[in-house]
């Protein structure tokens, strides 16, 4: 049977620490690990990466021996939030930065960037009429 290939969370799931990225990054360094990250990036070679781990002031190499010796979302949630002293607000911040970043690099669907390439001609583009 064909192992299915490595594909971590996604940069908005806030299920560890309630921070945006950090269940992906989770997954990327249990992955990294493991060996099986497959074409995915982790730590310094992943800008993204680099990016939350900075605002945790926590190393890769630290968050990854963390993320295995735990393996548990939940442990190292509460380990994160010891660790990182951010207050709620500064991680209510955060997550909206890195969402907000995440959907502008990211476009949903072909309206989503048809949309942005057009809004600085026309700003108020609400929907899409598609000829039949």
């Amino acid at each position: 049977m064909k192992q299915s290939a490595f594909r971590p969370r996604n940069i908005t799931n806030k299920e560890v620490a309630g921070i945006c990225g950090v269940a992906r990054l989770t997954d990327k360094a249990r992955a990294a690990h493991a060996g099986e990250i497959g074409s995915y990036k982790y730590g310094a070679d992943s800008e993204q990466d680099t990016e939350i781990l900075s605002f945790l002031g926590i190393s890769a190499e630290v968050f990854q021996d963390t993320a295995v010796r735990l393996n548990n979302d939940l442990k190292l949630g509460a380990w994160i939030l010891n660790n990182c002293e951010k207050s709620s607000e500064e991680v209510h911040k955060f997550n909206r930065k890195l969402k907000y970043s995440w959907q502008r690099k990211m476009p949903q669907n072909g309206f989503t960037k048809r949309r942005r390439e057009l809004n600085a001609k026309e700003p108020s583009i609400p929907f899409w009429i598609s000829p039949a």
